[in-house]
């Protein structure tokens, strides 16, 4: 049976269904009584009045609005960049960019800072957002949110990627008419990924790559160019790489990790869900905002992109990105999905039983790990109630 996830497109509908499972924090969320009364609290805006309220976020947001990324600045990054106005500067020491929030031309009256991830942080984002109470919003996988809700509980407010673009690839040309990770898990010596990640104890006990096949000692590098093996990597990079290799140009394929069944929600905004209530009247108001910049960024993402690319080049590291590689993998989210609707026609939400399917899929495989997962629904780590349910992806 669907739970109270489920969104629709009316109005009435949407704040029955965000009464449910997604209902705000403090409701008993294990409690199904609680789980089926709809919530006199919710409300919905539009994208208008987002537009025309957007000089008023400085009447309800601290300044500046900090987002904490989880990684480099790339193109996957694009809603929040989009919003980021021209008059950034970049702390090349912390990796923070900061600038005016604007939306859609409008100044909101506060600063957006985006920091960086990866060698910029000393500790996971979810860390980060319980050290540093500055962090307005951090990208938490849902994943990432279960296996850590026991010490540092997030809750997500907006999915800015409906679909991982975590993928398996291979040598093509190698593996002629091979579409499935496990048809390649029959013909390779060894799946190779980052350490010991959840989604393939899934694959392995789904019965999809043999336990003997996995390696957990991949370090990043392009070895498909030197080695006939299948190993991680996202469908917004790599195969664009392999095409562009200097020494030749390999053809990939692939499946996303999503498709085989793994279908946690990779990039969400989330808040420390301990902030909940102050943070409220904020979220409210610049919810709206993130969705309508994801879908703005796909459709003319030229202005944010070169914004990108010129942190990227300001910050200074080993890290590099490319208009042709931005374009690839812009294209590439567009025509998979990556950045879409999802089944419901609301851009951003989180969907049932999608979510409810996720944790009963992952918990027992996160257990398995040692985590202390407690038993947890849908509403404890993601909600529906910021949405403006009338934005929609064309």
């Amino acid at each position: 049976m669907a739970s109270p996830l489920t969104s629709r497109v009316t109005r009435a509908v949407i704040a029955i269904v965000l009464g449910g499972a997604l209902a705000a924090c403090g409701t008993d969320a294990t409690n199904t009584d609680d789980q089926n009364t709809p919530s006199t609290n919710v409300t919905t805006t539009n994208a208008t009045d987002s537009a025309a309220n957007a000089g008023q976020l400085a009447t309800v947001c601290d300044s500046p609005v900090v987002v904490q990324t989880d990684w480099y600045p790339q193109t996957e990054h694009g809603g929040i960049y989009e919003l980021l106005g021209d008059d950034y500067v970049v702390d090349a020491e912390r990796g923070a960019t900061t600038g005016s929030l604007v939306f859609r031309g409008t100044d909101t009256g506060i600063d957006l800072e985006v920091r960086a991830g990866g060698p910029f942080i000393e500790s996971p984002v979810v860390t980060e957002m319980f050290l540093d109470d500055t962090i307005t919003l951090g990208y938490v996988g849902s994943d990432v949110a279960l296996s850590r809700y026991a010490e540092a509980p997030t809750l997500a407010v907006f999915n800015a990627l409906t679909i991982n673009p975590q993928v398996i690839l291979w040598d093509e040309s190698k593996h002629p008419g091979v579409s499935t990770i496990a048809e390649i898990a029959a013909e390779v010596r060894a799946i190779s990924v980052f350490g010991d990640r959840p989604y393939m104890r899934y694959l392995v006990a789904q019965g999809v790559v043999p336990a003997d096949k996995v390696d957990t000692n991949y370090k990043g590098v392009l070895m498909l160019a030197t080695d006939d093996i299948a190993h991680q990597g996202f469908a917004t990079s790599e195969p664009f790489r392999y095409a562009n290799l200097e020494s030749g140009a390999v053809a990939t394929a692939y499946q996303l990790v999503h498709d085989a069944g793994w279908t946690s929600y990779p990039q969400n905004l989330a808040i420390n869900k301990l902030r909940l209530e102050p943070l409220r009247p904020c979220l409210a108001a610049l919810v709206p905002m993130m969705q309508q910049a994801q879908i703005d960024f796909i459709e003319s993402p030229d202005r944010t992109v070169a914004t990108i690319l010129d942190v990227v080049e300001r910050l200074d590291t080993t890290w590099s990105q490319s208009p042709e590689l931005a374009a690839y993998a812009v294209a590439t989210m567009e025509r998979l999905g990556i950045v879409g609707n999802g089944t419901t026609p609301i851009f951003g939400d989180f969907e049932s039983p999608r979510l409810d399917d996720f944790i009963a899929r992952a918990v027992p495989i996160l257990r398995e790990q040692g985590l202390p997962i407690p038993d947890i629904v849908a509403g404890d780590i993601a909600t529906n109630e910021f949405l403006d349910a009338d934005i929609t992806m064309p």
